[in-house]
């Protein structure tokens, strides 16, 4: 009796534990690979959806929610009418935005991929009129998956300093303090 009262427990607990939440398996390396592809593409696309000025394009590979940090300090942006409205601004100010290829990427993703983060350096040129303007900008995307595709949840972007900027900088004794920064 004893015997099959415990072998009717273990029984029991097995089949209990079987049908509480499981975690997803951890990714392969084949599937790691495979996922890091996709996120790299949905980098590539937001940056041709926005020198091409194609908001639906950028939306598509939005999240439901989002966050994002300008090149300004003010530039928090908690929402799409926040956001679209700052990229419509953005666009409104040059005639033609040319990316060039990502480098420096560095892709973490979670075990079960299912959130991720890009940093990534990419070559930018504006054009306005007839004065060009070449940055090197350094970008910081996270994503998530929603309905089983990788989405940007929020992002940073910053105009990286080169040496020309650093020249201008050490002629400049007395520099504009940040807007926002506090003074002594």
């Amino acid at each position: 009796m004893k015997s099959s009262l415990l072998a009717l427990l273990t029984v029991l607990l097995i089949a209990a534990s079987s049908c509480g939440p499981s975690q997803p398996l951890p990714l392969t390396d084949q599937e790691i690979a495979k996922e890091k592809e996709a996120i790299i593409d949905v980098a590539n696309r937001y940056n041709i959806s926005s020198a091409s000025k194609d908001w639906s394009g950028i939306v598509e590979l939005l999240s439901k929610k989002v966050t994002f940090y300008g090149t300004d300090s003010a530039e928090v942006l908690r929402n799409f009418e926040e956001f679209q409205a700052k990229i419509n601004q953005q666009w409104d100010f040059y005639d033609t935005m040319i990316y060039g290829d990502m480098v420096d990427i560095h892709i973490d993703i979670d075990p079960q991929g299912q959130l991720a983060s890009i940093i990534f350096g990419v070559p930018c040129d504006i054009v306005k009129g007839n004065k060009a303007i070449h940055y090197f900008l350094r970008v910081s995307r996270t994503l998530k998956k929603e309905d089983g595709k990788w989405v940007i949840c929020s992002g940073i972007v910053g105009i990286a300093k080169t040496d020309n900027t650093w020249k201008e900088f050490n002629n400049n004794t007395e520099p504009e303090p940040a807007e926002g920064s506090k003074q002594p």
